[in-house]
């Protein structure tokens, strides 16, 4: 009976291994420290922000509504904070930097009740973020109109961590109560 339970034992220890092996690989983490342009012109380094909890998104201020709807969304999540929204800090990345220069999102922001950053730089510093993060974007020809493109993107919301790790991510349908909890909990947890 013992060469049988110790046949089970080395074949059960085979099968674990064999089904570890097989199954699907980790998901590559996203996110990491970047530098652009904020919206005063100014160089932005992410690791400058330490010590606060971010929210990150991909955009562009001619967006006709993703992007309006998100910033409102969170001006209410900042109303929501109470004194807690000292505590973070939005940063809103172009996926169209020709056309947002870092005046463009400076005026755009200013339209909005939140503490936030606009970020810009060239299509390279741009796009190495966007890989970083898994976002996406395209640029849709519109030849018709007066702008002569569109930018479809993605719409995720990145939480960061005080130490600017990526914590958790929000779809574009996820509810201010739901963006608040999310952020409130990452700052009690680092009490």
């Amino acid at each position: 009976m013992n060469l049988a339970r110790k046949r089970l034992h080395r074949a059960l220890i085979a099968l674990v291994s064999l089904v570890a092996a097989c199954a699907a690989p980790p998901k590559p983490s996203i996110g990491g420290d970047f530098a652009l342009t904020d919206h005063t012109g100014a160089r932005f380094e992410l690791q400058s922000q330490r010590g606060k909890v971010l929210l990150v998104f991909f955009g562009y201020t001619m967006c006709p509504d993703v992007c309006p709807t998100t910033l409102s969304k969170l001006s209410a999540v900042t109303r929501r904070l109470g004194d807690a929204k000292t505590r973070v800090r939005t940063l809103y990345i172009t996926v169209d930097p020709e056309r947002d220069t870092p005046e463009v999102p400076k005026a755009d922001l200013s339209l909005f009740a939140l503490d936030a950053v606009g970020l810009t730089g060239t299509r390279s510093e741009v796009d190495a973020v966007v890989k970083m993060y898994g976002a996406s974007y395209e640029i849709v020809p519109t030849p018709a109109s007066a702008a002569k493109y569109s930018v479809s993107h993605s719409t995720t919301l990145y939480l960061l961590d005080q130490t600017g790790a990526v914590r958790q991510t929000f779809p574009y349908e996820a509810t201010v109560d739901e963006i608040a909890s999310g952020i409130q909990s990452l700052i009690a947890s680092s009490q």
